[in-house]
């Protein structure tokens, strides 16, 4: 654990670093701190160039500045969009909060490898989702860098691979948009600390320069989960003009310890406690970025971005030992010697596994783009090259439980060595767009994209190395209108086809006859189709009155050849299969009203997430007497139908705002239950939370802020899985008793208040 852990001296000095740049910065004239407007342009493409006013937008496109996240009392990002974006739900599985699994119409987002990604996030136009299991490292993001952020809905092919249900686009400050200096500290509940600090600058002959980093510890909410991570982030860049440039570097570390879901008998007795421990994740990784953007001439403006990054993943935790959970269904009601002697050979003792395992990537990359305005069309012709290399090994140790469940790896039992997998992965793409001009009030876009890729895998251990390849290769198309009806009402629609393509790890993963443990066993196995989604959206944005925004969509999107993982018994062992056709259909209804003090906004969205194939999924509790099978309508578990939040703050005095946020989430499928006959695991209940927060600008440059999350302390679970239970009320099951099934679920935190400070140089 020492190894990886960030101690708060290494953070002082990662502030202490911001030294020179400080000192550098006080021969210029400073300008107050100040956040971007309200972001009004949205990037077609990942790079800039192919720019449109937000309201020409062919969808129903979110958007929101630095100063947005800031004032909403967000913990982090991903707490942001759950709070503000509609369509956006959030399941806290492992129980960490930089380890959230998130949802956007139906779409998943989550740093947890094995689970179907649908959603791709770039950083400064570069693609971010890490390259073993296309998952996403919340810890890793630079949160007091960004400047401003879109979630793009849709199969939009422009975002590339992984563009199922939409794309995540972050855009950082730089010296030139955020000038002078910010600081924010708070300290609360579950021992949580957390301090930022940023700093911009200007210099002659258009230099400019910029930093920030992020320190975060706490004890946790749940039982034995401490958690910290760090970041630095630093940014050169010059504008001269026609021609203006940025090098950035972005670094960052974690050791986050989310211990997982709960069996409902440790729930209702305490929901912080934890069924096994420990659940450890240690997280490092860097990406430097180069960006260019020059024009040719007024009509012709190239963008190119050339990219590393590279990454390392240590984890670590105990699971069921399937010997044992074998041995102990064999002696239920069994008075044999090898069930009630503990001397006699056939006795197991070791009824726990201490898995071990180490991920490391690498990617390198380029993109470049060309835009032209020619009378009533702007074109943009593009094309990307990326190289990733992935190495995994896996170790398992025999272990035991002790009396906290916690796992003890055997010292006379060896490490060994389970999996190795070196994995490499080129993609190539060429894409195209015109955004044409059709009268003053229609405006149309066409684009298409055409990806290559290729995923080679080495596999061993224990077997000899053997190697297997794969290619995929599609050309996805889009279209988009939007149309002015009037100065106040906008229409828009949009017909887009998106791919995805297995990942090394669904590669390694996909034989039903040698199930792999998560993120265990890979092995050569047989071919998994891409996932295509096609998506069709309708909608409209309003401005009925002043200060009034109004805007919605319904939406329809189909993935072919979905890919899903299936459990195979009470470990994390299954594997990876296509399951067919699956359709994620909705809309969202959402408000803004801002009134003097008060400023209101709302959001409802409603989704129906359903298989349209027919099959059957594999888990511990589906058995040839009552299989968990699916039909067309039958609902996708964890995906609740119904999402509301509203969100007010109210300027009760010149410095002082008060504000709050409300919550309310429907009932989702439990997994294992989708086919409905296993009443009892039920279904997810909704829940409701209420959130609030206060602030207080005593001068200019200060402001100190209170926030209390689920104020009225509501005890809720946002996921739940049917497994069998190897510890009912925490204790371990004795041979010749019952591993009955049970609830599992991911309880939601407490009450918690955080106190904070914050400093702006303006």
């Amino acid at each position: 654990m020492a190894k990886y852990c960030l101690k708060p001296a290494k953070s002082w000095l990662v502030l202490a670093s911001a030294l020179p740049m400080l000192a550098l910065a006080q021969q210029v004239d400073m300008d107050k701190v100040r956040a971007l407007p309200q972001v009004n342009v949205i990037q077609q493409t990942p790079l800039p160039g192919l720019d449109v006013p937000a309201d020409e937008y062919p969808g129903n496109v979110q958007t929101a500045t630095d100063a947005d996240i800031e004032s909403s009392g967000a913990s982090n990002l991903a707490d942001f969009l759950n709070r503000r974006i509609p369509g956006v739900s959030t399941a806290d599985v492992q129980g960490s909060p930089y380890q959230i699994d998130l949802s956007y119409r139906g779409h998943r987002l989550s740093p947890l490898l094995g689970s179907p990604q649908g959603l791709s996030v770039y950083i400064d136009g570069v693609r971010v989702n890490q390259p073993l299991g296309d998952v996403m490292d919340w810890d890793l993001v630079p949160e007091m860098a960004i400047a401003d952020m879109s979630l793009i809905p849709g199969s939009n092919p422009l975002y590339g691979l992984n563009t199922l249900g939409g794309a995540l686009v972050l855009g950082t400050k730089s010296g030139l948009t955020h000038p002078g200096t910010e600081i924010d500290a708070s300290i609360g509940s579950f021992g949580r600390k957390r301090i930022e600090f940023g700093h911009g600058a200007r210099w002659s002959d258009g230099w400019h320069g910029y930093m920030a980093g992020t320190w975060f510890d706490e004890n946790g909410w749940r039982e034995r989960s401490p958690g910290n991570l760090g970041n630095l982030f630093l940014k050169l860049g010059r504008d001269m003009g026609d021609t203006a440039w940025s090098l950035s570097y972005t670094y960052g570390r974690s050791n986050l310890i989310g211990n997982g879901l709960l069996n409902q008998s440790l729930y209702d007795v305490n929901p912080r406690a934890g069924y096994t421990f420990y659940d450890q994740t240690w997280n490092r990784g860097d990406l430097l970025n180069f960006q260019l953007n020059h024009s040719l001439s007024p009509n012709d403006q190239i963008a190119a971005v050339v990219w590393y990054r590279s990454s390392k993943r240590h984890g670590s935790n105990g699971d069921v030992s399937e010997d044992w959970d074998e041995w102990i269904e064999d002696c239920e009601d069994s008075d044999a010697p090898e069930c009630v002697n503990p001397s006699d050979p056939g006795y197991i003792h070791n009824n726990a596994v201490f898995n071990d395992s180490r991920a490391k990537y690498s990617e390198v990359g380029a993109t470049v783009q060309w835009t032209h305005q020619a009378g009533a069309h702007k074109f943009a012709l593009g094309a990307e090259i990326a190289r990733s290399s992935s190495r995994y090994d896996q170790f398992e140790q025999e272990a035991v439980f002790d009396a906290n469940r916690i796992t003890q790896p055997l010292a006379d039992e060896d490490l060994e060595h389970e999996v190795s997998l070196r994995g490499r992965s080129s993609r190539f793409s060429l894409f195209a767009a015109d955004t044409i001009k059709l009268s003053d009030q229609t405006r149309l876009d066409i684009s298409a994209r055409w990806n290559r890729s290729r995923v080679r895998n080495d596999l061993g251990h224990p077997d000899d190395y053997e190697r297997e390849s794969f290619s995929y290769s599609k050309l996805n198309p889009a279209i988009g209108i939007t149309h002015a009806f009037s100065k106040s009402l906008i229409g828009f629609a949009n017909l887009s086809q998106g791919t995805r393509m297995p990942s090394a790890l669904e590669l390694g993963c996909a034989d039903p006859d040698n199930p792999c443990t998560l993120p265990v066993g890979l092995q050569a196995d047989p071919y998994l189709k891409q996932v295509v989604t096609r998506t069709l959206e309708i909608g409209a944005r309003a401005r009925p009155m002043e200060g009034v925004e109004v805007s919605g969509a319904f939406f329809r999107s189909v993935n072919y050849d979905d890919i899903a993982f299936m459990r195979s018994g009470i470990s994390q062992a299954g594997f990876f299969d296509n399951i067919g056709k699956t359709r994620r259909q909705g809309f969202e209804l959402s408000a803004r009203v801002r009134r003097g003090d008060w400023d209101w906004r709302a959001s409802y969205g409603y989704l129906d997430a359903t298989y349209q194939s027919s099959g059957v999924l594999f888990g511990p509790l589906s058995t040839t007497k009552n299989p968990n099978a699916f039909h067309p309508g039958t609902r996708m578990a964890a995906l609740p139908r119904h999402v509301f939040k509203l969100s007010a703050d109210w300027r009760v005095a010149p410095r002082v705002v008060v504000g709050g946020d409300w919550l309310v989430v429907g009932s989702s499928v439990a997994a294992g239950n989708e086919s409905g006959t296993r009443p009892k695991l039920g279904n997810v209940a909704g829940f409701s939370l209420l959130n609030a927060r206060a602030s207080w600008q005593f001068n200019e440059r200060w402001k100190a802020y209170v926030r209390v999350n689920n104020l009225l302390n509501k005890r809720y679970a946002t996921y739940v899985v049917g497994s069998e239970d190897a510890f009912p009320g925490g204790v371990m099951v004795s041979p010749g008793e019952d591993m009955s099934s049970a609830r599992f679920l991911a309880p939601g935190a407490g009450r918690s208040i955080m106190v904070g400070l914050r400093y702006e140089w303006r």
